[in-house]
């Protein structure tokens, strides 16, 4: 696939809605990815009949991103306002950041209190709490496995750096890449759809999107082969298809020399 060029600066329209010119290479889901909205939006303020129907040159919409096209005018505070920070956006990254590496521990029982003394009884066993389980070891392959069998719809730098999307059937199992600990499970991360989010012994993380279905739970140790869900269309994509990320810690690498030929 050839190299995509660097994306032409966007411009603001006279009506002050922000607009970005469509450079070669570019899709209306990687623009979505950037300015983080969603496809179905773009297609919607932008009158298009189709997620395919765009061109090189073309000046698109971009809804709701009207903070981008002017500066933000002065606010005159008053000294016993207290300022407000703007919600920072939730991504992938800023997720795996949020969540703990390793396991909380179980608390103990408080202590029962104290009681009159009795007359001795039969010894018991004293019930204990459980042990925290023990975290997964990794299952001895070189690489990675592939989540799902299909065509790469796109690659690492055409996606922006972030992942690839690989073509799976509605309804298809997807399969973990290696053995690990579920950290996530939800549809919190814009974009993303049915996400989940698999930490590694090896210090990476696997990410599994636009799910139909998820069957796992947070918490959950799985094995590599393990099935975790079903490939769906959930989020800003219009087929169904799986896009699967690969993360040392919180920054993404090109998944695709780390997966098994």
């Amino acid at each position: 696939m050839a190299a995509t060029p660097a994306p032409t600066a966007p411009a603001a329209s006279a009506n002050g809605a922000y607009t970005h010119t469509i450079a070669s290479g570019e899709s209306l889901y990687t623009i979505a990815r950037r300015y983080d909205v969603t496809t179905q939006a773009l297609v919607q303020a932008n009158g298009l009949s189709s997620p395919d129907k765009i061109v090189v040159g073309q000046a698109v919409i971009i809804p709701g991103r009207s903070d981008l096209a002017k500066p933000a005018a002065p606010v005159t505070q008053l000294a016993s306002a207290a300022p407000t920070a703007a919600p920072a956006a939730t991504t992938i990254a800023t997720t795996i950041a949020t969540l703990p590496t390793t396991p909380t521990p179980t608390a103990a029982a408080p202590a029962a209190p104290s009681q009159p003394a009795a007359a001795p009884a039969a010894p018991t066993k004293t019930a204990t709490a459980p042990a925290p389980a023990a975290e997964p070891a990794m299952s001895g392959n070189d690489k990675f496995r592939w989540p799902v069998t299909g065509r790469v719809l796109t690659d690492f730098a055409s996606s922006k750096g972030t992942g690839i999307n690989i073509e799976a059937s509605e309804g298809s199992a997807v399969a973990a890449a290696e053995n690990g600990t579920v950290i996530y499970v939800g549809s919190g991360v814009e974009g993303y759809g049915n996400l989940i989010l698999i930490r590694h012994p090896n210090g990476y993380v696997s990410a599994y999107a636009h799910l139909k279905s998820m069957s796992v739970a947070k918490g959950a140790v799985v094995n590599r082969g393990d099935t975790i869900g079903a490939a769906g269309m959930s989020g800003s994509v219009s087929k169904p298809q799986l896009h699967f990320e690969l993360r040392k810690g919180a920054t993404p690498v090109d998944p695709m020399p780390l997966l098994a030929s």
